[in-house]
Parts: C-alpha cells; structure tokens; sequence
C-alpha cells in the first residue's frame, strides 16, 4: 500500500465541533482548548504509515520514542499555560536514509504539532481545518541550513556519474551558513522576520523562530579549507567536462539523424545543419574554457604555502545567474542565451563559466564554506535512527494566541533535555 503523506491532513475541510451560537470568532479565542496527541490521532489508517519510510522496526520504534518525548517536553512546557481558543493536534512522520557527511546513513524523522483555532462560521462555533501556528521537529535534518551549491544535470555529479547511491562529490555537499542562525548555541534562536516589523493582529506574515541542537564535545559543522574547495574544483571540472562532451554527443547524434539524405529531404538537411550549429553555440569553446579553469585552481594550490592554504574557504556569499548571448551566425539574431550558474562574476561566466576561481572573498561579505564533521556521525552505520540533531521550529502569527505560544515555549521548554537525547 502507498505510503500516506501526514501533511495530507493539513488542510482538511473546517469541522464543526457543536452548535455552540456565536457572533464572531474573537469571542471564541477565550473558550478553554483541547490538545489531540500523537497517541490519539483521529485517523488511524493514516497513523498506520507514519513511518513507512523508515524501514525497519528498529528504526520506527527510536523515532517514535525519540517524538514522543520531545511531544512530552513540548505538554510540560505549557504546564503552567491555561490554552483557549483552539485545538492543539500532533502528528508524526519519516524519511528514508540518507547519507550525512558523504558516507553515514542517517534516518529523519519529525513531529507537526498544529494548532487549529475556533472560528464562527453562520453563527456557529467550528474548528478551523486549517493552521497558521504550529510546532515541529526535525530529527536527523536542519531544515533552512543548505548546500552552498545547486547544480543542473545533478547525476554526474554523484559520487559515481550516473549511478546514484545518496552520495555526491565534495562540492556537492558544502554548506554556506548564516551566523546569525545559532546553531549549537543554547536556548539562542534564529527568527526570519523580527516581530517588530509586523502589525499587530496580521495574519498574512508567518513568523518562524528557529533552534538548531547539538551534541556537546564535537562541532556538527567544521569550515572547509581553501585547499579542501580547490581540490573539490578539480574534480568538478572533470565532472563538467563529461557532461558537456555527452551533450556534444547527442546534439551531433540528433542533428547526423536529420542531415541523412540531402537530396531527397533537402529541408530537413538543412534544419538539421543548423540545428547543429545553433545547440553547440550553448557550448563555446568548452574545452578550452574548462582547461584555462582548471589551470587558474592548479596555479593557486602549486604556489600558495600550507598555512594559506589550510585557511577556511570564503567565497561569495550570494549566488547569482548570469546570462549572457553568443553569436553563431552573421544575422542580427544570430545568437542564443547562455544561462552561467556559480560564477562570481558576469566576467568570469562569459570568459570560463561556472565556478571559474578568481580568489577568495575575504573582507568582500564573503561566506565560510562548512561542511558536516565525519567524526559526528560515527556509529550511525548501526543504529541509523539514532538522534544526531534536531532542529525545533515555532511558525506563528501576530495575534495573541500566536504570540502567547510562542513566548511560552521559548521560556519554558527544556532545551536541556533535548540536548540530553544527543548524549
């Protein structure tokens, strides 16, 4: 059977809950709240599939154990906290595998803690089917912390071209973090839009603050050296270099499969000359733009010390697309645009392309590259449901209710005790 999304449920038709009379939902927000725990869920077919992804029932039953306790902490946050207004509803959900610091399985899963507010509908007191505040963890995932780098036709860049195994190449998996986002730093959070820019009562901004949880004595994420990223570089461009050429394969085979018989389908031989010239024209000199690549990286390793070198890697902190036209042909329109991804600089995407080196961004708003630390992860191979970290998010609203949750939890919630689940 499909496994069942538990985010389906987040948007099911408003439920009426009894024939309570109202006039509007303000007078609700006073009534006492309820709370629907995970144990609870209405809907046990789809409780059923929480954790298909997971796989084994040794992975299931430390994610349910491990959700189930960050759920306890999240009640005994609110022990002192009289809820009104609403029904608090958790559920939780997995993910499969994946591979953390290039080579350790890792299993995610999370809690989704709801809260669906009264509302009058004609008169009448409803729960809304839907959500603007809500709880969450992340087990074994940060979610808002990324990859550096995004690449277009990912499978040669997986650790085997072509053949995916949840494992890429070293750039693939470098980190460019905010500082501000606090990551192992207590009870310290990280929101995305401050409160004070939003208007009181103001429904349409979705406020997120944001704690990232570690276990003590090791960093989760250590910088990557200069000599770490040029390294990296190297085999980018080896990577780049089969993709381009497979491309220049097909484009010849496809327009060599038009160009079969000149005499008899005149037309069709000529579209299928300048099929040819048009799709190479995406390529300009792409041997050589590689090769003069590669040389700038091997001059930088060759002449710079070890101590410079072993410095952590800076590089532009935003990534931009750069596009730029190419002629091929004497006409006015004669050229195709060329989208550059990577590139510091519109210079260097016409010049070399993408991720052409022209130095580091020190002093220039650059970003530290980090990458996850190896050493974090030993012993996930065993036990993959293990928690490594987790992250907690609060989404509220401006609204009391929004603002009362929010500031309770920050308060009061035992960030000691999840930290302890890393221990």
């Amino acid at each position: 059977m499909k496994p069942i999304n538990a985010l389906f449920f987040l948007f099911l038709p408003v439920l009426q809950v009894n024939a309570q009379i109202c006039q509007s939902s303000k007078e609700l927000e006073v009534l006492p709240g309820k709370q629907i725990d995970a144990a609870h869920w209405e809907w046990p077919q789809e409780k059923a599939h929480w954790f298909d992804q997971l796989g084994t029932a040794a992975n299931k039953a430390t994610a349910t154990a491990v959700l189930t306790k960050i759920e306890t902490l999240e009640k005994q946050s609110r022990s002192n906290y009289n809820l009104t207004g609403g029904v608090l509803k958790t559920a939780f959900s997995g993910k499969a595998p994946t591979m953390m610091a290039g080579k350790y399985p890792l299993a995610s899963y999370d809690l989704n803690m709801g809260c669906y507010e009264y509302i009058c509908v004609k008169n009448k007191m409803k729960i809304n089917g839907e959500y603007q505040i809500v709880f969450r963890a992340y087990v074994n995932r940060y979610p808002g912390i990324e990859n550096a780098f995004s690449f277009q036709d990912e499978a040669y860049y997986y650790e085997t071209p072509k053949k995916y195994n949840g494992q890429f190449i070293a750039l693939h998996n470098f980190i460019k973090m905010d500082a501000s986002k606090n990551v192992n730093s207590g009870k310290g959070f990280y929101q995305d839009i401050p409160e004070a820019s939003v208007k009181e009562g103001d429904r349409n901004v979705y406020m997120t603050r944001h704690w990232y949880i570690t276990k003590p004595g090791v960093l989760l994420f250590v910088p990557v050296s200069r000599k770490e990223y040029l390294e990296a570089l190297l085999v980018y461009y080896e990577r780049e270099t089969l993709l381009i050429a497979d491309k220049i394969k097909e484009i010849e085979k496809d327009s060599a499969g038009m160009m079969k018989d000149p005499q008899k389908y005149a037309q069709l031989y000529e579209n299928g000359k300048r099929n040819l010239v048009i799709k190479k024209a995406r390529y300009p000199d792409w041997q050589q733009r590689i090769a003069t690549k590669k040389a700038l990286v091997q001059k930088a390793l060759k002449e710079n010390t070890s101590e410079w070198l072993a410095q952590p890697a800076v590089v532009k902190s935003k990534g931009e697309t750069y596009s730029w036209k190419n002629k091929y042909g004497p006409a006015e329109n004669d050229n195709v645009w060329i989208d550059t991804y990577n590139a510091d600089t519109k210079e260097d995407a016409q010049k070399t392309g993408s991720f052409t080196f022209s130095g580091f961004w020190d002093g220039k708003g650059g970003a530290v590259l980090y990458k996850y630390n190896p050493d974090y992860f030993n012993g996930s191979e065993k036990n993959q449901a293990k928690p490594y970290m987790i992250a907690l998010t609060y989404r509220y609203v401006k609204t009391p209710l929004g603002k009362n949750l929010v500031e309770n939890f920050t308060e009061n919630f035992d960030f000691d005790a999840i930290r302890n689940l890393l221990e």
